[in-house]
């Protein structure tokens, strides 16, 4: 496995982190980077951002989550894996649960939960929670409405909703290999969030590997400590490597038996 499909996040560019390859190219990856639509320039995105319905929301990550599979597949990729940031780590997720040759998913700063992030919009941008999608009278009171009444089935636009709902069991069950980087006071990803979905996900893992209360970009630094043995199947920490250690000595003595 040596494609990734790099997803950036609200308000980001094709530009946006050059640490991805920066880290993986000198490994030996190709980095392919996904735009986002509406995000051509910071005009375009505002004036969708004020009309955009939490159905059109949850559409805009279905159809760029079907366009990363499709352009693997124009690529006759056996395999490859995709990291996301933010808005883009809802993406990639839901591109990964569609999509069995994806064998690894990272979410930077991205806890997988949709809805718990519209709902924490505010802490992005003051403001934005409560005026996106304000100003469309078929959005029925804008994103952080809908996405409360989405958590309880009674959205207005469920049926888009559940197209990516990631907490569907049968999709975490597709995921092969997850990792989330995170800071553990992120309003929009916090820990707690962030572990409650990686449970529903075997051997999901999850690592704060800041702790400076906000919601922001993860380095080179942490990108090189965990995300680059995660991609290379090796353990992230002393207690996984104590882990892998004991799991081998079983298998040692069972084959020995």
């Amino acid at each position: 496995m040596h494609h990734i499909f790099y997803t950036h996040g609200l308000g980001g560019s094709l530009h946006a982190q050059p640490e991805i390859e920066e880290v993986f190219e000198p490994l030996g990856y190709t980095i392919m980077r996904v735009e986002v639509p509406y995000h051509s320039n910071i005009v375009e995105l505002a004036a969708k951002l004020a009309t955009m319905t939490f159905g059109d929301f949850c559409s805009l990550i279905s159809h760029t989550a079907d366009g990363i599979v499709e352009r693997a597949r124009a690529l006759a990729l056996e395999e490859y894996a995709v990291i996301g940031d933010s808005l883009g780590g809802f993406i990639s997720v839901v591109a990964a649960q569609r999509d069995a040759r994806i064998s690894h998913c990272i979410l930077l700063a991205c806890s997988g939960d949709i809805c718990n992030a519209i709902l924490n919009l505010n802490h992005l941008i003051p403001g934005l929670g409560h005026l996106a999608g304000m100003f469309n009278l078929a959005g029925n009171g804008g994103l952080r409405i809908q996405a409360h009444k989405a958590i309880a089935g009674q959205s207005d636009f469920q049926t888009e909703f559940e197209r990516v709902n990631t907490f569907r069991p049968e999709r975490l069950a597709r995921l092969h290999r997850l990792l989330i980087l995170g800071d553990r006071g992120d309003p929009l990803a916090p820990e707690v969030t962030c572990q409650h979905f990686a449970r529903g996900v075997k051997g999901g893992k999850v690592i704060m590997a800041y702790n400076e209360g906000r919601h922001h970009p993860i380095g080179k630094a942490a990108l090189r400590k965990y995300a680059v043995p995660f991609l290379q199947n090796k353990p992230l920490s002393t207690g996984d490597r104590v882990r892998t250690l004991f799991a081998s000595v079983r298998r040692f003595f069972s084959a020995d038996s």
